[in-house]
């Protein structure tokens, strides 16, 4: 037995199924823990190793450090030794916060407000010309300098767009010997001044000086500035008359003192235009940050976004406005009253109300749709009593009338249904750059920070390596292969840009180049967390770790190689092996081939899953685990088994559905055909717009002209060849319910017959007892000690909380009078305990439960615990379940199925099972669309069509379409490339 001295130990393990399993794993090494989905290598890897190694450190803490961390619970198991601090980098999705972005979590963000608060330039907002902070002395020198030999007076502007009477501050200045000056850009005198209304607003302006500027009145100017400074907190103007005037020695109240105007000219000891005035309080971080006032869009508050009402989801461009052209008013209880006016309005104008809106000239549809300006039209009325009456007002526009109802409404339910009409577009004033003009105005380099956070990874990388050599590093993109973006716009920094700058960039560079590395490089550095996919946000924190270069920690990472193409894959395992290279342990759970063949060492668990797994099946070297018999994985990987080629495909037919001008994100207008009846795999690079053309414009384009939903499509021309259709269905990467209570029978909806074959038992009818007394959500047949939980939470104050057994119903969720009500001998909580395989033998007669239950065996789940909370699924069990939920309806008419990525979480095994499953859909006649980067899945495709050549700016094109073996040959294919080497192994 090795020592725990360079060995993690691990004795009688029994974290959910594992099966006390006894296991060493080498420290320092490249470990991956393998076996099919539900077999235990989460439960080892998070719920042991990780968990274990987490709660170490926390409790190596103080008791008063401790109150502030989240704390694990200790794992079921004997003894670990050998054990690292842990971080565990998973799939969960980030930040939620619509203000988080790639530059913010990576903390690429903090260190460019940085930058360019020390080495930025402000440019005025309005002109563009350069500014710069001026001490008195620069400002006197540029006054003299442009105004020698001239007339000049100088201007303290004391009040600026400010209500009041200002009387104590006019008399203030003729005290101080301030006797004339300007008010609303009249001459007064302040010892005499105007009445001023107190309720509007007011400029005021202070005459400090005139002179006729020489060398020789020099200290004079330069007092007259510094008084004129402070009496106009830090800004001034000088008014120039160039006309030859001998004297200029004006007479107080002459004609010429009040008639002459000259040409004025503004300082400040602030950032301040010429011509603009002052427009930038300071040069700060805090100042570039679109989460602060100082920084942000006034208009958006910083999101860069708006919601407005959609074209597309509000107005039917195919109807009439005596069909009802407009959905909103269409569904409202005021549709008749809706249709009234606008049929009048088109009346007054002469239009045609039987015309459909796409056939509308662009003056028809303006006055439709954003109303009739200032015109005031009749419209006449008839209640149903049949008094009739009449208004005069002008027409305000069907957008128009949707906002007025949107904000003056105070019913919740309107509100809802208004929203489900908007969505986000970009912020009308600051075009989606979330920071104020003064602020976009500042420039390093030769570009603002809205545009360098709007390129991507590999742009931004391009043009630091611009800034501080002048040229792309060439051993960085030859590594990367990668072509060299387009920054002809930036300049190299001058010396003393570089010297302040130098360590801030080389901060930046490196953080670009791990996201880079990690197959990151196709994304923007403004892209919101909350849209990124598990693979990019775990992929995102893989680079912040390797940033921060830890040496001696546990690394527990998920499946890294999820929504990572082929050709990626190698950079990632690079990567990886940069963390253990540091002397890091890197245990990862993973399915991916290239990466269990590039290991140090292999952890095997099942050999089936749930009960059937939880044991070790080969723990060492990739040549123990192709010896092993018993390992499903090990006899994927030695060819024993494969995933066979359909021995036939579906050839597909003239019948297609044809997307025209789909042109969402980086999609370059591009036209597709999705043959009807076939099973179609989009694949392409990372960031190559597959999720742009299927999850953004096909779908919701389906959904809306086949479910009549209210989803609004990116922006394409036209879509047809889907009339014969019936509907779709969308299986998304959205996850399941994440609550205890949530669990296999809840979602896939099965527990509701479960629940009425329940109360339809003579016992039940006698009682009186109905479907939902056997809910353990809702009050009646729950226990109600435990809220139906089962459990209750015990906290521990310094210590984790603990979740006992309820004493009441003993962990069985419901009161003792429920449970006496059986059906064959079970009760409602024995159903919840069975495994889908028990249970679908169990109901076997029952056609609609079985059904369920037959699917959810279908996808292989055969093993998992109708009542299992949805919490204690693995990531491949959660999105099988709901494959199955969708594939269990019964659908006898031609259906879309939409799929992203789902094989998610499932070994070659589960992969073989699962692509058997969606060939069985096609064959009743279906049409299934997938978007996946397996290899396996899309050899075994009708059609494939695959979108790039790369991502990001450079993707967006279709590559290749055909079958399989079509793109196999094709040469301009990274897809084609591996396929073909896929297709000769099977």
């Amino acid at each position: 037995m090795p020592s725990d001295d360079g060995w993690i130990i691990v004795r009688g393990a029994r974290t959910h199924n594992l099966q006390n399993i006894d296991v060493e794993i080498p420290r320092g090494k490249f470990v991956v823990v393998s076996g099919v989905s539900g077999s235990g290598k989460s439960s080892l890897a998070f719920d042991t190793l990780y968990a274990e190694g987490q709660r170490r450190y926390v409790e190596s803490l103080s008791s008063y450090a401790r109150q502030f961390l989240g704390q694990m619970k200790k794992p079921d198991c004997d003894s670990i030794e050998g054990l690292s601090p842990s971080i565990s980098i998973d799939q969960k999705q980030g930040s939620h916060n619509p203000r988080s972005t790639v530059a913010t979590v990576t903390e690429i963000m903090d260190y460019l407000r940085l930058l360019w608060a020390r080495i930025g330039q402000p440019h005025c907002p309005e002109c563009g010309v350069e500014v710069a902070r001026r001490t008195v002395q620069e400002i006197v020198d540029d006054i003299v300098w442009h105004y020698e030999g001239h007339g000049i007076f100088v201007w303290s502007p004391v009040i600026r767009d400010r209500k009041g009477t200002h009387a104590d501050l006019c008399s203030s200045l003729a005290e101080q010997g301030y006797l004339h000056g300007r008010i609303n850009g009249r001459d007064a005198e302040f010892e005499n001044p105007p009445t001023l209304e107190k309720n509007l607003r007011h400029n005021i302006d202070v005459r400090i000086d005139r002179m006729r500027l020489n060398r020789a009145n020099r200290q004079r100017l330069t007092e007259s500035v510094e008084s004129a400074l402070k009496l106009g907190g830090g800004g001034l103007a000088i008014e120039s008359f160039e006309a030859p005037k001998s004297d200029f020695n004006y007479t107080e109240g002459s004609k010429a003192m009040h008639t002459e105007k000259g040409t004025t000219t503004p300082y400040s000891e602030e950032f301040a235009c010429p011509v603009h005035g002052a427009f930038l309080p300071e040069m700060s971080p805090r100042i570039f940050s679109f989460n602060n006032p100082l920084g942000a869009c006034p208009e958006c508050q910083g999101l860069g976004i708006q919601r407005r009402f959609s074209h597309d989801l509000c107005i039917d461009e195919s109807a009439t406005v005596d069909e009802g052209c407009v959905y909103p008013f269409r569904k409202s209880m005021m549709s008749g009253w809706y249709k009234s006016l606008m049929r009048q309005t088109f009346e007054h104008y002469g239009l045609d109300i039987h015309t459909p809106i796409r056939e509308l000239d662009e003056d028809a549809r303006d006055i439709l749709l954003w109303g009739s300006g200032s015109t005031s039209i009749q419209y006449e009325f008839t209640s149903k009593k049949g008094s009739s009456y009449q208004m005069y007002r002008p027409w305000e526009g069907v957008f128009g009338r949707l906002e007025r109802t949107f904000t003056e409404t105070t019913s919740e339910r309107t509100r809802t249904r208004m929203l489900s009409y908007m969505t986000d577009e970009p912020c009308i004033t600051c075009n989606g750059a979330k920071l104020n003009p003064a602020v976009r105005g500042v420039i390093v380099g030769g570009t603002n920070l809205p545009a360098f956070n709007s390129s991507s990874i590999l742009e931004a990388l391009a043009i630091t390596q611009i800034w501080v050599n002048g040229k792309f590093d060439d051993e960085f993109w030859n590594e990367i292969g990668r072509p060299t973006p387009d920054v002809s716009n930036i300049r190299m920094l001058n010396e003393r840009e570089l010297f302040i700058g130098r360590e801030i960039i080389k901060e930046i560079g490196n953080r670009l180049r791990f996201l880079a590395l990690v197959g990151l490089d196709y994304l923007t550095l403004d892209r919101r967390a909350n849209t990124l996919s598990g693979g990019e946000s775990q992929r995102i924190r893989l680079a912040t770790q390797i940033g921060t270069r830890l040496t001696g920690v546990m690394y527990v990472l998920d499946e890294p190689s999820i929504g990572l193409h082929s050709r990626d894959n190698d950079r990632l395992l690079t990567t990886l092996r940069e963390l253990c290279d540091l002397g890091n342990t890197l245990i990862v759970v993973e399915h991916d081939e290239a990466t269990l063949r590039q290991a140090d060492w292999l952890v095997d668990i099942g050999p089936g899953a749930g009960k059937a797994g939880g044991r070790i099946v080969a723990n060492g070297s990739l040549k123990q685990l192709l010896k092993s018999k018993d390992s499903i994985t090990g006899a994927y990987l030695s060819g024993k088994k494969s995933i066979e080629v359909p021995k036939q495909r579906v050839e597909p037919t003239e019948k297609s559905i044809q997307l025209r001008g789909a042109r969402l994100n980086n999609l370059q207008h591009i036209d597709v055909e999705i043959p009807i009846g076939c099973m179609v795999a989009i694949t392409g690079v990372s960031g190559s717009g597959k999720s742009s053309l299927v999850t953004g414009t096909l779908a919701p384009a389906l959904q809306r002209d086949l479910n009549g939903a209210d989803t609004a499509p990116g922006p394409m021309e036209s879509i047809s060849g889907h009339e014969d259709l019936d509907k779709t269905i969308v299986i998304d990467q959205a996850p399941i319910g994440r609550t205890p209570r949530s669990n296999p029978a809840t979602y896939t909806g099965v527990f509701t017959p479960i629940r009425e074959l329940f109360a339809e038992t003579q016992l039940s009818r006698e009682r009186g007892y109905m479907p939902g007394h056997f809910s353990f959500n809702v009050k009646g047949g729950r226990c109600e000690a435990c809220k139906g939980g089962g459990s209750n939470k015990l906290e521990m104050n310094f210590l984790p909380d603990v979740w006992v057994t309820c004493e009441v119903c003993k962990g069985s969720r419901y009161t003792r009078e429920t449970l006496e009500v059986t059906w064959k001998g079970r009760t409602i909580s024995d159903v919840l305990a069975m495994s889908v395989t028990e249970a679908a033998n169990f109901f076997a007669n029952q056609r609609k439960i079985h059904r369920i239950l037959k699917t959810l065996e279908d996808v292989g789940l055969g093993y998992i615990r109708l009542g299992q909370p949805a919490t204690t699924l693995s990531g491949g069990e959660a999105q099988r379940v709901k494959l199955a939920t969708e594939l269990h309806r019964p659908a006898t008419r031609p259906t879309v199925y939409v799929l992203d990525e789902p094989t998610t979480g499932l070994s070659m095994a589960d992969v073989d099972q699962l692509v058997q499953v969606l060939l069985r859909i096609r064959e009743n006649g279906h049409t299934v669309v997938i978007i996946e980067h397996n290899l396996d899945v899309a050899k075994c495709a009708d059609w494939v069509i695959d979108l790039g050549p790369e991502g990001g700016e450079g993707g967006g094109q279709i590559v290749a379409v055909g079958t399989p073996e079509d793109v196999a040959n094709n040469p301009d294919s990274y897809t084609g490339q591996f396929l073909a080497t896929h297709l000769k192994t099977t």
